[in-house]
């Protein structure tokens, strides 16, 4: 009887033993896991967004500004995924150019827009532009139309691209790689986007 007493001792010490150095290994192994969870977990926020309005001045006056319905911003990548987006450029005050598009993304750093998926522009004088994706780096850089460009100025010439630079200024255009563009006289057309 006194020699299972001891096997016993012996067997539970063992298995008390296993469990403290367990334990301890544990310890070791995972001693700054919780931190550095905390410290990447605060590295990669993302903020849900809701009504949100960016805009750029230039000499103190208003050169272009976003409103998107939603979105969310990835303060890793410092970028805002915006969506429904309804937007503006200025010159002297006066619009001069409008936009539409259901998706948008806007680098902080470098202060880029792309605008993606039904992107619609409008000029003040009329003409409209549509493609599948607008890209412009703000201040006085070009606005870059990509992928089915067709732009049109109601009852005159009507093209088609896969590539259009907007100029900065808002008044001219280019139109790079293959084309159709079709001329019509004043009031002798009457086709949709």
């Amino acid at each position: 009887m006194q020699k299972r007493k001891i096997a016993y001792i012996v067997i539970l010490s063992l298995i008390v033993i296993g469990c403290v150095w367990a334990f301890i290994a544990a310890g070791v192994i995972t001693k700054n896991f919780k931190k550095e969870v905390l410290k990447n977990a605060g590295e990669q926020q993302e903020l849900n967004i809701k009504n949100l309005i960016i805009t750029e001045t230039k000499n103190d006056s208003k050169y272009w500004e976003l409103y998107a319905e939603s979105g969310y911003y990835d303060n890793k990548n410092k970028v805002a995924i915006l969506y429904d987006l309804v937007g503006n450029f200025y010159d002297k005050g006066e619009v001069v150019l409008s936009m539409v598009s259901t998706k948008g993304t806007f680098e902080e750093d470098t202060k880029k827009v792309i605008l993606y998926d039904d992107t619609y522009f409008l000029y003040k004088d009329g003409t409209e532009v549509k493609a599948d994706r607008f890209v412009w780096k703000g201040k006085d850089e070009d606005i870059t139309a990509q992928g089915d460009v067709m732009i049109r100025r109601m009852g005159e010439i009507k093209t088609f691209s896969d590539k259009a630079i907007l100029t900065n200024n808002m008044k001219t255009l280019k139109i790079i790689g293959r084309s159709k563009t079709e001329l019509y006289s004043k009031g002798n057309f009457d086709g949709k986007l």
